[in-house]
């Protein structure tokens, strides 16, 4: 019994002991792991990057990442090749003080993901960094790690891992994007995010083992970059000599001996590889890119034995490091590449192609696109040659000919285009709206070559040309410049196809398809291209009405198509503030003895019950019919759409059961006649429609006066007005006389009750909502159409009920002959405007300050959250109240890094930002008509 007690205390203790002992080395590795924390954190930095052009496999946007000094006396910062990007970009330094320094990218490997900033040291005042001891041979799997960065947005995170594996594949993120290859990767389960892009992974010394690249959301697994490549980089740069970097422009699979077994690799030789060679497997080809010398003498499942050059010899050849820094030794030279293809040893001579050669540096703009040479990252990814033209922004020039971002243009009017050089010296030979030929492929599905039809058109846009400089880390810009003379029209004589319908036979004569683009979006649209039914009102002098679904705004550019044969252009007179037309004119010597004929109208509106028959375009070439019933004519009630923008009200509207799918047209009678507009109304966020018919005698109104004046003039009461029963009027207090008196002048009975009065108006100053408008000029107005009557002049006496009491008042109407948007400014990345009418009748707000309708991915207003739906008051402490004042202030201030802006949202909620201004990626511009076409100026 006491030996047993003793045992038991002897065991009790010695367990002690072995909890203290571990607490102990738990206790002393924490201390350790803090001081590395804290000699570590000083000289991590957040990123912040404005990617201010698409270009190559990313997009312009903004973002946030990591890095760290490697280089304090140079001050040198490693972060990855993503962060850094391919193409232009803004970036800004944040020290865990909240010190800021100005980013100059000098370096982004071609292939691996990593990139060197550069700062100013003497920028600092308050925080002295060190140079982070980058180890590129210390990693082993079971190793303690810290990923010490910029996690999900946080100014500093600290996450833990364990390194598990070595050798893993490098991570593809998506196709067409950029994705490493020909090196290995670490991985861990550290659990990091976007934010931690450029980390440093350091060891409990301290010592940067490797670089956090990326992740996997699926495994919770994060991807580290190990260190040879990037060490070597950074002494050349240090030097301040070239990186080089050499290919062989094949990609290379890392697998193991079992696998390369089965291509063919002998006994003899898998002896020599494991008795020499680091890790388990061997470099096998896994493809080569296409047009290279490698795509000819190399094939796929071709086991890499050895490198030899007329200065050196590399035997037995299995990691991607040798293999690299071999091919960067000998850029531009023959060297013989040695390979095991199904058992047998044969060797090649390839010359090792300069990597930098293959990596666009320069960009083409032009009509809002941004075109770069098509990159080896890119084609190695869907076999292709690196060659060609890619388009990295679409804009406005080819996302109207059905192009986009990831399309390659290999040929415009049959003259091949290998490099941007090749595409604008094709462009320079075409003139304005000329229509021209281009043949391409998509990333997507490279093999299948296709044709589109672009129109040149330059002067909406700045065009430029510009080229990485790694000196100064900006890009400089020429201006290109191209042929302003416009191309000729030739005319053509238009027959119509015969229908079976008499009907539509006689109104096909009438009716065009008309196709709307929008370069910019002003008035709260958002969308770049719109197409609907046009109707002839005017053969003579060429007019045509269409709807405001069709052409939206003043600032666009009209095509129409008549019967599918001719094309050509309109200008656009005038858009309706009030309802949904649009007044066009296109040149009616472009369609020479054609059998266009102005559309027949009877003004009579249709009523409930009757038959009609819905003509109207699909395509520019199928024109549908189908018989409907009228079955209701009420007034239009439209949603208020979240962004401001056109909304037709005081109208009423036709609606049918189930109406066929056509964007816009007319209804006919039995006759043949046009008794209806039909159209579209969108709203809401999933581009919910309402299909309506509006009355005709609009539209006769509106060519009657532009061909008695030249123009046209309309006045609104500007206030909103819903109709109400008789019956609830008088529970609104009306009194009997009135209601006698309605009676007697209308046959409808109805009193028309406001619903809202707009800002910036005058009977925002003496009319109320809940108002019931009894008689304007004595008349009595019950109805739109009697309203339309008698406003159209400067000044109106107008009698309303209110508090059980006639009111008389004298009202001075708007004048609606032009609220267009004919100019707008690009400053800071947004797209800036006078506050445009939908705000006034949706929101209240008056034509004051400067309105936020749109900004680019990447640019300051992006940045500091310069937001549309917003309107500048204040600029530096001065107040802001026209489009005129806010560009003088900032050439006033143009000098200062930031300035102070102060926003009113739609609800009146005021905020105050700061931005940075950018004048070499986004100068000032100017968008303005000139009175004969629109223009793009820079203001200097």
């Amino acid at each position: 019994m006491r030996l047993r007690k003793t045992l038991i205390l002897t065991f009790t203790t010695l367990f002690l002991g072995i909890n203290i002992l571990i607490e102990e080395a738990i206790a002393s590795e924490s201390a350790n792991w803090d001081k590395t924390i804290k000699k570590v954190t000083d000289s991590v930095v957040s990123i912040r990057v404005n990617a201010v052009r698409a270009f190559d496999t990313e997009g312009n946007n903004v973002t946030q990442a990591t890095g760290f000094v490697v280089d304090a006396k140079r001050g040198i910062i490693l972060t990855n090749r993503h962060v850094v990007h391919p193409g232009p970009i803004t970036a800004e330094a944040i020290f865990s003080n909240s010190e800021e320094v100005e980013l100059i990218p000098i370096y982004r490997d071609p292939v691996h993901d990593f990139g060197f900033f550069k700062y100013d040291p003497a920028a600092l005042e308050f925080i002295k960094p060190t140079s982070l001891k980058l180890v590129d041979n210390k990693a082993k799997i079971g190793d303690d790690v810290k990923v010490i960065g910029n996690d999900s947005g946080e100014h500093m995170s600290i996450l833990s891992g364990t390194l598990a594996r070595l050798d893993r594949p490098a991570p593809t993120y998506r196709r067409g994007g950029y994705n490493d290859f020909n090196t290995f990767y670490f991985q861990s389960a550290a659990d990091t995010s976007g934010g931690s892009s450029g980390s440093p992974v350091v060891n409990v010394h301290g010592e940067v083992i490797a670089l956090n690249a990326g992740g996997s959301n699926r495994s919770s697994s994060s991807f580290f970059l190990p260190l040879f490549k990037i060490t070597k980089a950074l002494r050349a740069i240090q030097s301040g000599k070239l990186v080089e970097r050499g290919t062989l422009g094949t990609t290379f699979d890392y697998q193991p001996y079992d696998q390369a077994k089965r291509l063919g690799l002998t006994a003899k030789l898998e002896n020599q590889f494991r008795q020499k060679s680091q890790g388990d497997g061997l470099l096998i080809v896994q493809h080569a890119l296409k047009g290279s010398e490698a795509f000819e003498k190399l094939r796929p499942g071709d086991i890499l034995v050895s490198l030899q050059s007329q200065k050196t010899s590399l035997e037995l050849v299995s990691r991607y490091e040798v293999l690299e820094i071999f091919l960067d030794q000998h850029v531009g030279e023959e060297i013989t590449v040695k390979v095991l293809r199904q058992g047998q040893l044969l060797s090649q001579s390839l010359r090792v192609t300069d990597l930098h050669s293959i990596t666009p540096d320069k960009y083409l703009e032009i009509g809002g696109a941004v075109l770069n040479n098509l990159s080896y990252q890119i084609a190695r990814q869907v076999n292709m040659p690196a060659e060609g033209v890619y388009i990295a922004a679409s804009g406005h020039i080819f996302s109207n000919a059905g192009l986009n971002r990831g399309t390659v243009i290999q040929a415009v009017n049959g003259i091949p285009t290998k490099d941007l050089k090749d595409l604008i010296d094709a462009l320079k030979q075409l003139k304005q709206n000329e229509y021209f030929q281009i043949e391409y492929v998509n990333i997507g599905n490279p093999v299948n070559k296709q044709i589109a039809s672009a129109k040149f058109q330059t002067n909406w846009h700045l065009s430029t040309a510009c080229q990485r400089d790694d000196q100064t880390g900006v890009w400089p810009c020429k201006s290109v410049q191209w042929s302003q003379e416009f191309a000729e029209i030739d005319p053509t004589e238009v027959k119509f196809s015969q229908h079976k319908n008499k009907r539509v036979d006689q109104v096909s004569r009438s009716l065009v398809m008309v196709q709307s683009n929008l370069p910019y979006f002003v008035d709260g649209q958002a969308f770049p291209s719109y197409s609907g039914t046009g109707l002839v009102v005017d053969a003579e002098n060429g007019l045509v009405v269409t709807d405001r679904n069709t052409v939206p705004i003043k600032m666009a550019q009209v095509s129409l198509t008549f019967a599918g044969v001719a094309e050509v252009p309109a200008e656009i007179l005038f858009i309706h503030p009030l309802h949904s037309f649009a007044l066009l004119k296109y040149d009616t010597k472009l369609l020479k003895d054609s059998e266009i004929r102005s559309a027949r109208i009877d003004e009579t509106p249709l009523e409930s019950g009757d038959t009609a028959w819905l003509v109207g375009y699909q395509t520019a070439n199928r024109l549908i019919s189908e018989a409907i019933t009228v079955s209701a004519f009420d007034p239009l009630t439209l949603p208020v759409p979240g962004t401001p923008q056109f909304r037709d009200i005081n109208i009423n509207a036709i609606s049918v059961n189930n109406p066929p799918a056509v964007a816009s047209g007319v209804l006919l009678d039995k006759r043949g006649k046009v008794r209806s507009w039909w159209t579209n109304y969108a709203f809401g966020r999933s581009n919910q429609t309402i299909d309506r018919g509006l009355p005709i005698r609009h539209i006769k109104s509106l060519k009657d006066q532009w061909l008695k004046n030249g123009k046209i003039s309309l006045y609104s009461l500007e206030a909103e007005f819903n109709p109400i029963s008789l019956a609830s009027a008088k529970r609104l207090g009306l009194n009997e006389d009135w209601i006698q008196k309605i009676q007697s002048e209308s046959d409808v009975p109805q009193v028309l009750k406001i619903s809202k009065v707009f800002a910036g108006s005058d009977s925002k100053n003496k009319l109320q909502t809940g108002d019931l408008l009894l008689s304007i000029d004595e008349t009595v107005v019950n109805d739109f159409a009697t309203l339309d009557r008698k406003v159209n002049q400067p000044l109106v006496k107008v009698s309303v009920w209110r508090n059980k009491a006639q009111i008389d008042l004298e009202v001075s109407t708007k004048t609606m002959s032009q609220t267009d948007t004919l100019e707008a400014y690009i400053w800071a990345g947004a797209l800036l405007q006078k506050p445009h009418r939908a705000l006034a009748t949706q929101r209240d707000i008056e034509n004051k300050g400067v309105y936020v309708s749109w900004y680019w991915y990447g640019s300051p207003a992006n940045r500091h959250m310069l937001h549309p739906l917003n309107r500048i008051v204040e600029l530096e402490g001065e107040p802001v109240e026209s489009m005129q004042q806010f560009i003088t202030l900032t050439q006033k201030h143009k000098r200062k890094p930031y300035l102070r802006i102060r926003l009113i949202d739609l609800i009146g909620r005021e905020s105050i930002i700061t931005l940075k201004q950018d004048l070499h990626y986004w100068p000032t511009q100017r968008v303005h008509w000139d009175g004969e076409k629109w223009i793009n100026e820079l203001i200097e």
